[in-house]
Formats: structure tokens, C-alpha cells, sequence
């Protein structure tokens, strides 16, 4: 994708945007000076999600009726990062359905708990947070966590029949761009949908929405407070988003989700093995274990970012 000037499809000029930068800084830092007693809060951070929604377009009104499939590497994915665009496309009146590319099995250890019961508590879970999401139809592919690249071609197969089935007119997928330490099954998600669309030959607009995209300094601090994550990998995390900057090349639109942001967080919070301690112990560790909370953090925003492209 070709770079993107800073600021577009807004009401700026060149000689507005510099005073505009400045006005924004300040209104940030000023915010946060008021915050300061939540640790989770980052200036940088504020800022950079704050410019980058003044240079992301706006989704429009008219493509959020769209039907819509929205595929999710894991039982959670798809509420931390666009469960307010799912909320306001079911209210805009779209057909939303959900397809879990894997079975979650694999978030904990099984010296703390079973695979299979695992599995279960999570597939619970994510019927729970569909519920509160108001989509219409959940898939489970349940591919084994942490393995969806040893089955690139079954799994292709399987969302090229479900593609036939529904006839989506858009699908959300993971961004091409999510670190591979921390997302491999994010990515071959986004390759296995991307095959799917290749063989369906028909026109759709896809949606990739970033997860661990945002696992990076100045978002999140360069200690992680969550082994086995380690501070050379958000350093090399940093090194190849730019610091951060990358997102104003790589992510194209923006929708505000500030009227849909506590049903939200109300689904996020149906993922309970990701957010609570179902087991006392420290080894159980939740998302808001990570980056001491602000990576987590990084999903309450008011909008949601993604990267547009077309198939077919």
C-alpha cells in the first residue's frame, strides 16, 4: 500500500494541520494530566490513537447495514477488536455471523486445567459474548489452538463452503500485519480467509482489524509483566510498527464506537478465562495481566481501526 498523507478526508490544510497537531497534543496531555491516577493510561499512547483517528476516514452509514461474516482466530478476538462495529451494524439492521477458527484450547496451561475442559469453558464463553454482541449465528471450526498453519488447506476448504452458504457482502479478518510471536494463528487466519476469497470469486469488501498489531511501544510499555512475553519481543514489535507510525499507512478507517462501547465491554467481559482467574494462582494469567493492563486497555478506546480492501 502506498503511503498516505497524514491528514485526509478531513478539514484540514497544510497551514491548519501543524496549528491542529499542536491544539491536539495539548488536549491530550491535558486529559491526562487529569488521569494520572490510572496507571494504565499512556499519554503517548492517547495521542497516537487520537491522530490516528483525525487522519482515518469514517466508515459510512450506508455500509454498515452490510451483511457481514467476521472471522475470529480465537473465542474473544472478534469482541476485543471490533465488537462495537458489530454492535452498530446489528443495530443498522445487518445479518452478522461469527466463525471461530479455533477452539481456544490453548490460552492456559493444561497443568492448570484440561484441554477439553478448556475447550468447553470457551466455547461457552464465546456463545455468551454472542449474545451480548446480538449476531445472528456462531460457526466453530475448532481447529486446535496454536495450529491453524498445519491446516491452512482443510480449514480454506471449510470457509470457502461457508462463504457459498452465506454470501457475505463483507468479512472481517484479522491484519495482515499481526506479529507473528504472538498471533500466528491470526495470521494464518487472514491466509486461510484470504485462499477462501481467492476460490469465491465474488466481490467483497474485507475488513482487518488489528489485535496484537497494537503490542508495541508507545501503546504498551517495554516491559510486558506477562512471561513468557519478554521486552525484546514488544522491542521488536516496536522496530517493525515504526513506533506506531506504520498504523497511519496501514489502517484506513475508523468507526466511533462510543455509543456502543459498554455492551462492549460487556461482551469482552463474557470471555471470563481471559479476564478472570478461574483458578487463584498467579500462572493463571488474564489479558489484563499484559503490559500491566495497557494492552488490554488499547480495545476501550472510542473507535475501532481497520484497513479496507476489496476481492473479487
Amino acid at each position: 500500500m502506498a503511503p498516505q498523507p497524514l491528514f485526509r478526508g478531513k478539514h484540514f490544510d497544510d497551514g491548519a494541520a501543524g496549528c491542529m497537531c499542536l491544539a491536539v497534543a495539548r488536549r491530550v496531555l491535558a486529559q491526562q494530566m487529569a488521569k494520572r491516577r490510572n496507571p494504565h493510561k499512556r499519554v503517548l499512547s492517547d495521542l497516537l490513537r487520537y491522530l490516528l483517528t483525525l487522519c482515518c476516514r469514517g466508515i459510512a452509514d450506508s455500509e454498515l447495514s452490510r451483511s457481514a461474516l467476521v472471522f475470529s482466530p480465537h473465542p474473544d478476538d472478534e469482541s476485543l477488536a471490533c465488537g462495537g462495529t458489530i454492535i452498530k451494524k446489528k443495530r443498522a439492521g445487518a445479518t452478522i455471523k461469527l466463525v471461530h477458527m479455533t477452539d481456544g484450547g490453548g490460552s492456559h496451561s493444561h497443568h492448570l486445567i484440561s484441554a477439553q475442559e478448556l475447550r468447553a469453558i470457551r466455547r461457552a464463553e464465546s456463545i455468551n459474548a454472542a449474545r451480548v454482541l446480538d449476531v445472528d449465528h456462531t460457526y466453530f471450526l475448532d481447529f486446535k489452538d496454536g495450529a491453524l498453519r498445519k491446516n491452512i488447506g482443510p480449514a480454506a476448504e471449510r470457509v470457502l463452503k461457508i462463504l457459498r452458504q452465506e454470501k457475505p457482502e463483507e468479512v472481517f479478518v484479522p491484519h495482515f500485519r499481526e506479529p507473528m510471536r504472538q498471533a500466528a494463528d491470526h495470521v494464518a487466519a487472514t491466509q486461510i480467509v484470504m485462499a477462501a476469497l481467492d476460490s469465491y470469486r465474488k466481490k467483497v469488501t474485507v475488513w482487518e482489524y488489528p489485535v496484537w498489531f497494537w503490542f508495541h511501544w508507545p501503546l504498551v510499555s517495554l516491559r510486558s509483566g506477562c512471561p513468557p512475553i519478554k521486552m525484546r519481543h514488544i522491542a521488536g514489535n516496536t522496530v517493525r510498527s515504526l513506533a506506531g507510525s506504520r498504523a497511519f499507512l496501514d489502517l484506513s478507517h475508523s468507526l466511533n464506537i462510543s455509543d456502543a462501547i459498554q455492551q462492549k465491554t460487556a461482551a469482552i467481559a463474557e470471555h471470563k478465562s481471559q479476564m478472570t482467574r478461574l483458578i487463584p494462582q498467579s500462572r493463571w494469567t488474564t489479558l489484563a495481566d499484559v503490559s500491566h493492563g495497557q494492552f488490554l486497555n488499547t480495545f476501550y478506546y472510542d473507535h475501532e481501526f481497520f484497513r479496507r480492501s476489496f476481492v473479487g
